[in-house]
């Protein structure tokens, strides 16, 4: 079975570790590769275990009312913002990305975006929501995988900026318990003064110390993750049953179907051994969409010998 349903990375870090002879991580030093690898100030991040960890400890630490999330989304932060009693509002990327929120609420947007991979100018929205004094939490997970700008420029002139990003992904380990926040000094020192010490999985910590020193790694994964990418949407382009394919900065494509239900289209994939993945759970998808994820070359020629006989 060939898997086009994993957002992790196809290719991996050169690391090699010896989890039997970890003794401990130097949390100051993954600090500094962090720094060097992002161009923030160490004093900007801090590190959570986990992504659901991140977003649950910076909506808790906020306590506003009000959550907009640009979805479709990580339901992760409708999950959380639910559980912690915020009133929850979605507003639909598809449509109209300028619908009004209110007043110090919550704003969170994904850049580039969950499922489609659309990576999007802020400068505006920006604008918008400063005018509306909102607590802005941009979402850059899948940030690494392009050669697009970070929203950190941001951090100078907008303290209420919170950039979460997750590691699991790009450094291709499903398991990695590592996120992190990057914000201004003055919002990290306050964050950091309701987390737990001793936090981080110190096998955690060495797997992406370890990765950030690969220092060949960005350039090879990017370089490749892009070529295959256009490889795959080359493959769909010519699809009859394909309606639209969004335009994707990452290793995320989502496409529209025609003349097909997105389950009846999985499923005569997978009867010739090609996984995709389910994304119906997610906000605004319909039985339309399907959504799937770039991996290597030998297994998109297959793809497309099945999509020719489907």
């Amino acid at each position: 079975m060939i898997d086009f349903s994993t957002r992790v990375n196809f290719l991996k870090p050169n690391i090699q570790i010896d989890y039997n002879n970890i003794s401990k991580s130097d949390y100051i030093e993954v600090l500094q590769l962090l720094k060097k690898r992002y161009e923030i100030s160490a004093k900007n991040i801090e590190l959570f275990n986990g992504y659901s960890s991140a977003i649950y400890s910076i909506l808790k630490f906020l306590k506003l009312k009000y959550c907009f999330i640009y979805s479709p989304c990580s339901l992760e932060y409708k999950k959380a913002a639910s559980n912690l009693e915020y009133e929850v509002r979605l507003i639909n990327r598809f449509e109209n990305l300028f619908l009004p929120v209110k007043e110090r609420s919550v704003v969170i947007f994904a850049n580039p975006s969950y499922l489609d991979g659309t990576y999007y100018d802020l400068q505006n929205l920006f604008k918008y929501w400063q005018s509306k004094d909102a607590t802005v939490i941009i979402d850059e997970t899948l940030l690494d995988f392009c050669k697009e700008a970070s929203a950190v420029h941001y951090l100078k002139e907008y303290e209420k900026l919170y950039i979460l990003k997750d590691f699991s992904n790009y450094y291709s380990n499903d398991n990695l318990n590592l996120s992190s926040i990057f914000s201004k000094e003055e919002n990290i020192e306050l964050l950091r003064k309701y987390e737990p010490e001793d936090k981080l999985s110190i096998y955690d910590m060495k797997y992406l110390e370890e990765s950030l020193k690969d220092k060949e790694f960005k350039l090879i994964s990017n370089a490749v993750n892009i070529k295959n990418r256009v490889e795959l949407e080359k493959v769909f382009s010519s699809c009859k049953f394909v309606d639209f394919l969004f335009h994707s900065s990452c290793n995320s494509l989502l496409i529209k179907l025609k003349d097909i239900s997105s389950k009846e289209f999985r499923h005569r994939l997978e009867k010739r051994g090609i996984k995709t993945y389910n994304c119906l759970k997610y906000d605004f998808i319909d039985d339309s969409f399907i959504n799937i994820y770039v991996g290597s070359k030998s297994s998109i020629k297959r793809l497309e010998e099945v999509l020719y006989v489907i």
